[in-house]
């Protein structure tokens, strides 16, 4: 769980006043071997991840969840959402060019002069992309 909450790109600051624990307390959470399912949800309900995908038990028992509703997540201001959203990118952006290089190197392995020259446009494309947003993190550090 705590790997899903990492790679959303949520603070876990946030997630924890949220949740209305202290940061101490999210982070000895994720250490225990038995997490209730409600606690799941409501963190999944937070960072906008649906938990039902991991645990589909909760699916087919809803109680579960015990009596009381789980509250709906409140609206994420735009700041937030922007910057979740923006760590995503930057992420998927890295393990795409991750895959880029591994298919090239298959191709030159394999001597398919036609894909590599079509692979190497779609690197120089990436990299491009990559570099554009690494300016503009740098310049969001730079603003801070």
């Amino acid at each position: 769980m705590e790997k899903i909450v990492r790679n959303s790109g949520y603070s876990l600051t946030r997630l924890a006043e949220r949740l209305g624990i202290s940061r101490n307390t999210l982070y000895n959470r994720f250490t225990e071997s038995h997490l209730g399912y409600r606690f799941i949800m409501e963190v999944g309900n937070i960072i906008y991840y649906d938990f039902t995908i991991d645990f589909p038990e909760i699916n087919q028992d809803p109680e579960l969840l015990g009596d009381d509703p789980i509250p709906a997540p409140a609206q994420e201001d735009g700041a937030a959402s922007l910057w979740r959203i923006e760590a995503k990118h930057a992420k998927l952006l890295k393990k795409y060019t991750i895959l880029l290089d591994f298919m090239t190197s298959i191709v030159q392995q394999n001597e398919l002069p036609a894909f590599e020259k079509e692979l190497l446009a779609f690197k120089e494309e990436a990299n491009k992309e990559q570099q554009e947003e690494q300016e503009k993190q740098d310049n969001k550090k730079d603003e801070t």
